[in-house]
């Protein structure tokens, strides 16, 4: 269903992307710790899951336009496992922690006095892509049609069961080109 066209230098060159890495590591605990969060593990790879969302991106985002955003007390920790894979001054401390939507905000920021026509793609450190493939083309077509778009675009997976820790999505029509509306987005229970 998506776009499989390789992205022009030119049309890369306005494509950021940020990644969220700021999680305190209790949700995978006891792994993932405060100083060793989830996105610092190497857990199905000989990388990092932050190196390999990084990795993920190769060819759709310019390696100079990605950011990494963290915490205070990660900071180091982090720029040491991108050491030469992200720039330093692009891994990023978040003034105070405040969740997605800040750091969403943050991302933001940074993306637009860098460049005022770029557009981002905000993904979180920690998640498990079986195709990366797939996701590279995905997030590409997301980015291309995010230029002609005054619409904001998210991803999803089809869920194959019900998860109470999760929200999700209730679709709408179809949008073209793969793309489709969302109508609402369902928190996820209080249990």
């Amino acid at each position: 269903e998506w776009e499989n066209d390789p992205l022009s230098m030119s049309e890369s060159s306005h494509f950021f992307a940020c990644i969220m890495a700021g999680d305190s590591g209790e949700r995978f605990w006891p792994m993932s710790r405060a100083r060793t969060p989830k996105h610092l593990l190497k857990l199905f790879s000989d990388r990092t899951l932050v190196e390999d969302t990084v990795r993920r991106l190769d060819g759709v985002v310019p390696l100079a336009n990605v950011f990494v955003l963290t915490n205070t007390a990660q900071l180091e920790t982090t720029r040491a496992a991108l050491k030469g894979v992200v720039a330093e001054s692009n891994i990023i401390a978040e003034p105070a922690k405040r969740d997605t939507a800040a750091a969403a905000a943050l991302a933001t920021a940074l993306v637009r006095a860098r460049d005022p026509q770029g557009v981002l793609a905000l993904l979180p450190a920690d998640a498990l892509i079986k195709d990366a493939a797939t996701l590279a083309r995905q997030v590409g077509a997301a980015l291309r049609r995010a230029t002609t778009s005054t619409a904001l675009l998210t991803f999803a997976i089809k869920p194959d069961h019900a998860a109470t820790g999760f929200g999700y999505l209730e679709m709408g029509d179809a949008a073209g080109d793969g793309f489709r509306k969302v109508k609402r987005f369902v928190e996820k229970p209080d249990v």
